[in-house]
């Protein structure tokens, strides 16, 4: 019996590991992007319906955008953008 119960705690932790790391691996993603893609953040929020609490994460997330411009972090991004839109012949909006 004892055997038994250490096996049932082990899956319950276990499985609460999976979820742990999934939401690590989650949140990182979301970091990633915005640090890599740091207008999209402040392009999300200007679609949202104007409140306070959406007007601060904006100011935030524009003072996240300003940084991570200054540093670079968007380089990549420009150029695939670019070469994006050089295969296609698009343009932005």
């Amino acid at each position: 019996m004892a055997d038994a119960e250490k096996i049932k705690d082990a899956g319950g932790q276990g499985s609460a590991h999976r979820v742990r790391a999934a939401a690590i691996v989650i949140y990182a993603t979301f970091a990633l992007l915005i640090l890599t893609i740091p207008q999209s953040l402040p392009n999300w929020l200007r679609d949202m319906e104007e409140n306070p609490v959406q007007q601060v994460l904006l100011h935030a997330a524009s003072g996240v955008q300003a940084a991570a411009q200054a540093v670079g972090l968007d380089v990549p991004y420009r150029r695939v953008r670019a070469a994006f839109h050089a295969w296609t012949g698009k343009e932005d909006d």
